[in-house]
């Protein structure tokens, strides 16, 4: 696919790695539902001695300073291991840390074994120092990407946080996209920047897209809310295999965003009526290829397709829902209705059980999907 905006490509490629802060154990860019679970793959620990025994193998090729080896080797490498590059045998993808939490080095090493205890190393890369987190994203069908993330305090003040997906071939590791948040004075105005990323199949081509929504509040320090939003633009990248990148495809500015937002909303008015219901489907499809992260018209679409008898419509739709934003409770009430219909009631259970965890929207519905859980739960003959 054709880029259409260079300069904001740019933008979104240009950025390096910095400290990240996982004191609190969570993902910004709400990457926490993209990336692989914690026991996709195996988990590898090794002595900061393998990386003694690395250097020495390399000759003059890299130093200890390369990979944040100080006189007296400390700490831990940490990371996962599986066929990275897909060449067909399995490579280990580590993290090292040394020095205080908030300072400190951080480098990110592809190394396989090379018997006798020894390894091989493939490539490194070095970025700031701070707490890191790394975490694989399952998103090609050739292999494994993954994501790191960084958050640092300014000398200003200023607060900076950014994720990358980085891919390691079988010639190299690279950074194939990253993107920045921040917090902090600008003009004489604290501004907050937020980022939302998601990989997602949008266009169902098996190939899994990165969705990028850029939110810029003026917050006076307060907490950014859609009344001191200011700007708004969302990014859709599609992996290019001849360039191992992601490129931008499409661009979507604040007023485009908006626009999207009332056509929804006309759209959604005009599927409660038999003579302009295609007509609202259509709008409904048109705002949400503009803005997919509006959940509410995604989830009002797939609410409809249920009680038009296209069930299996509704669940695409509202698994492309519940993947832009896993913590809206009506998603999950419809997705269980829709698996009911599917007769799949084992993923009903689990969609009316997040449902009830996230909290029901009223007692009405309270008790409704209380009523479907004992349905599914209780077999035929004790059920009242």
């Amino acid at each position: 696919m054709l880029m259409k905006t260079l300069a904001t490509s740019l933008l979104i490629l240009a950025a390096l790695f910095s400290p990240v802060s996982k004191a609190s154990a969570q993902f910004a860019f709400g990457m926490q539902y993209s990336v692989a679970a914690e026991d996709a793959y195996a988990k590898i620990t090794l002595p900061a001695s393998a990386l003694v025994d690395i250097i020495k193998e390399s000759g003059d090729v890299i130093s200890g300073k390369d990979v944040c080896l100080g006189d007296k080797p400390q700490g831990t490498l940490t990371g996962y291991q599986a066929d990275y590059d897909g060449d067909g045998t399995e490579e280990m993808w580590l993290l090292y840390h040394t020095g205080p939490d908030d300072a400190g080095c951080n480098v990110t090493l592809i190394i396989t074994p090379a018997g006798g205890g020894k390894y091989q190393l493939m490539d490194l890369l070095s970025f700031p120092g701070g707490k890191a987190l790394i975490r694989p994203i399952i998103a090609l069908d050739g292999g494994v990407q993954m994501y790191l993330q960084n958050t640092r305090t300014m000398e200003d003040g200023n607060v900076e946080v950014k994720g990358s997906v980085l891919a390691y071939t079988q010639t190299a590791l690279i950074i194939l996209t990253s993107w920045t948040q921040k917090a902090g004075m600008r003009d004489d105005t604290f501004i907050t920047e937020q980022v939302d990323a998601v990989f997602i199949d949008l266009n169902f081509d098996n190939v899994k897209e990165l969705v990028v929504r850029y939110n810029m509040h003026e917050t006076g320090g307060g907490a950014p809310t859609s009344k001191n939003l200011v700007d708004q633009y969302i990014l859709t990248l599609d992996f290019l295999p001849n360039h191992l990148r992601y490129g931008v495809y499409d661009s979507v500015g604040y007023e485009k965003i908006q626009e999207a937002e009332n056509l929804a909303k006309t759209g959604r008015g005009e599927l409660n009526r038999d003579e302009t219901r295609t007509e609202g489907i259509v709008k409904m499809q048109e705002a949400l290829q503009a803005n997919p992260f509006m959940t509410w018209a995604r989830v009002r679409l797939g609410e409809f397709l249920l009680h038009d008898g296209k069930y299996s419509d509704a669940q695409l739709t509202l698994v492309l829902a519940r993947s832009f934003d896993p913590e809206y409770n009506k998603t999950y009430r419809i997705l269980g209705d829709t698996y009911l219909r599917l007769n799949d009631l084992q993923k009903a259970l689990e969609a009316y059980e997040r449902y009830m965890a996230l909290g029901p929207e009223s007692n009405y519905y309270k008790k409704k999907v209380e009523h479907n859980i004992k349905q599914i739960t209780i077999p035929k003959n004790r059920r009242k």
